[in-house]
């Protein structure tokens, strides 16, 4: 969840058709406290993963369409490495990468699997921008 984890939820609450199925942080109580929100919109509780490696049951799960992913910098890189080559499509928050050659392994496996990764820099994809 990182530090915009919660504030995305909120957004993703606000989109019609949209469902939030699953929720992970290292801490189990910062996704735990995103159920409020999705419960403040009326919709159904997402099923909770946490710890160190708690992001790579979330992406084995066959209903998730996109793995958004707001944690810590140092983790961007393996979680939608490990999302991609579960075949979900990753949105990123900054900084997707911490080094180039993490930014051309992106780009190459998204190319490989056919799956989207974008980087959502802060004033180009939220809903006021858009």
């Amino acid at each position: 969840m990182g530090m915009r984890g919660p504030g995305a939820v909120e957004r993703f609450t606000y989109i019609p058709g949209t469902q939030v199925v699953a929720l992970c942080d290292y801490e189990k109580s910062r996704a735990e406290e995103c159920q409020n929100l999705l419960k403040k919109a009326s919709m159904p509780k997402a099923a909770i993963y946490f710890g160190e490696k708690g992001y790579e049951e979330l992406c084995k799960r066959n209903d998730i369409d996109l793995v958004y992913i707001a944690a810590d910098w140092l983790h961007h890189f393996s979680v939608a490495k490990c999302a991609l080559e579960n075949g979900k499509n990753v949105a990123i928050e900054v900084p997707s990468a911490m080094d180039l050659k993490e930014c051309w392994a992106l780009i190459n496996l998204s190319e490989t699997t056919r799956k989207h990764c974008f980087i959502l820099e802060n004033c180009c994809y939220d809903w006021f921008e858009m």
